[in-house]
């Protein structure tokens, strides 16, 4: 059937009916997180001149195993960097330094400038931390942005480009053409059509050869799914070792628990274990 409502097509808000206390619950998870771990944690380390161009990272006990580079979500309009520090917890348990980045929000900014600063957040990541592979991973807005970093279009340096061995995009949004029909996201996101083509990683090509995981949860929103779904297919065809996962019982937000735990498949995915 056609899509009529377009808000409600991509609310996953709505979808959820307990989102507000899930995610009210990460910053409580998030905070108690960083306490316990503190004496491995560098926090506000800065990418950039404004407050929210800053990463925080956590350092594993002994050898690192690699660096794992994590964008939150919240529709390029919401949370930050600090309300997931608990998501670190399965990467960080298999040995793997985790960099969780911050970034500016719509509607201060525009997304084109959002994803600029997602480009230099890894630009400066991985100038620092490549002593071992580097893999990329973003949740629902977060996968647009590391999905655009590793594009033709985002001018990210050869230099960095050439340690980052897979991104995993969790429940992103790889066409942002659909979001033009929307009212209330659009309000803040400001989009028209050139900058959602432009800003669009299934309507460009990927920049270097790395392997592409696209996950989502099983029950999410049906345009979740499919956009999900698109992004490996269409960078398939660029010959990219690609790959798109459902995980059954799981919506939008509690997907992001498999991060949690370090012996889930997403948490394998995320550190090359798999």
């Amino acid at each position: 059937m056609p899509i009529t409502d377009w808000d409600t097509a991509y609310s996953n808000r709505l979808a959820v009916t307990d989102s507000a206390a899930l995610i009210a619950a990460w910053s409580t998870q998030s905070e108690a997180f960083a306490r316990q771990h503190d004496a491995r944690l560098e926090r506000d380390l800065a990418y950039g001149r404004e407050s929210r161009e800053a990463f925080d990272v956590y350092h594993p006990e002994g050898d690192v195993n690699g660096t794992l580079i994590l964008f939150h979500g919240g529709y390029w309009r919401a949370l930050s960097k600090n309300d997931h520090h608990h998501f670190a917890a399965g990467a960080l348990a298999r040995g793997w330094r985790v960099v969780i980045a911050d970034y500016p929000l719509c509607p201060t900014v525009r997304m084109s400038h959002i994803a600029s600063c997602a480009t230099q957040a890894i630009e400066v990541a991985v100038t620092h931390w490549h002593d071992a592979p580097v893999v990329l991973a973003g949740h629902s807005a977060g996968g647009q942005l590391v999905s655009y970093v590793v594009s033709e279009a985002s001018g990210l340096s050869d230099a960095a480009r050439r340690y980052i061995k897979r991104v995993v995009s969790i429940s992103g949004v790889h066409d942002l053409r659909p979001l033009l029909n929307t009212t209330d996201l659009n309000d803040a996101l400001r989009l028209d059509e050139q900058e959602a083509i432009e800003l669009s990683p299934a309507l460009g090509r990927p920049g270097h050869s790395f392997e592409l995981v696209c996950a989502c949860g099983g029950g999410e929103l049906d345009e979740f799914r499919r956009q999900n779904a698109l992004l490996a297919n269409v960078w398939t065809g660029f010959g990219l070792d690609t790959r798109a996962i459902e995980y059954a019982g799981y919506h939008h937000f509690s997907v992001m628990d498999l991060l949690a735990d370090a012996e889930s498949e997403l948490t394998r995915q995320v550190t090359l274990a798999t």
